[in-house]
């Protein structure tokens, strides 16, 4: 060690200083707490480093589980099972509504704007896949409830099948897209759930690690979490004022 006076080398065990003649009983506690302090800095990184190095593989795992989870869970024929139910619910309520009841159009327009949310919910909750993979489910539901509303009208009316004219188009393509958008909608709330349970599970994930002092992501987990609640209500209030626009456009004029 260099004494603090003359900075002349002298050894560890030394009370005093050969060279300046200074009494170092006082300061060498201060020396030795400023040698460990420095010891302790320099270990810094490499805790930081392994403290790193574990959450990344703890995150890892925990990815890991959670795909295990989603294979698990899934279930293809029930996805299957969820996508028909609204696209025979339509049809036969166009039948029962039209041909049974006589009723105004407004209710099938209704009708077509609530089931198709709760059934876009239990599809994605059972196909447990990316969002995308809804998306093309979405629209051929609803042009094949469409098409069947269409062939009940024809066989009943001895009216043409197809349509004759661009407002039959049009209107086959608002009606498809208020029924797809509203299960679009339920898709996204149900992915909106998953992606706010896996954050709390993450959430938690980090709280264990903050024994080590240098992986602090508490803060930034909750900012991502407020943010996906915003984003994911955003979308999902687009979907809905679209669906009903395009539902009801025809009726509210």
């Amino acid at each position: 060690m260099k004494c603090p006076y003359c900075i002349s080398e002298i050894p560890h065990e030394a009370l005093g200083c050969a060279v300046c003649r200074r009494d170092l009983f006082i300061v060498r506690p201060l020396l030795q707490r400023i040698t460990a302090l420095e010891a302790e800095l320099a270990a810094l990184p490499t805790q930081l480093q392994q403290a790193t190095s574990e959450e990344s593989q703890l995150e890892k795992k925990f990815a890991k589980a959670e795909a295990r989870e989603d294979n698990q869970k899934r279930s293809v024929p029930a996805a299957i099972g969820w996508w028909l139910s609204p696209l025979l619910l339509l049809i036969a309520a166009h039948g029962m509504m039209f041909f049974v009841y006589d009723l105004s159009v407004i209710y099938l327009r209704v009708f077509a704007l609530i089931v198709p949310l709760p059934f876009g919910y239990l599809f994605a909750r059972a196909l447990r896949g990316p969002f995308v993979w809804g998306l093309p489910a979405a629209f051929l539901m609803a042009m094949l409830a469409i098409m069947g509303m269409w062939g009940i009208s024809s066989l009943n009316d001895h009216v043409p099948f197809l349509p004759q004219n661009m407002a039959d188009v049009r209107e086959f393509i608002e009606f498809s897209s208020s029924i797809s958008f509203r299960f679009i909608t339920g898709l996204w709330l149900c992915h909106w759930q998953m992606r706010h349970d896996e954050s709390k599970r993450l959430a938690v994930l980090r709280a264990s690690l903050s024994k080590f002092g240098a992986v602090d992501g508490q803060k930034q987990t909750e900012k991502l979490i407020r943010l996906n609640d915003l984003g994911s209500g955003a979308v999902a209030l687009l979907t809905t004022a679209f669906a009903l626009y395009t539902g009801l456009k025809k009726i509210i004029g």
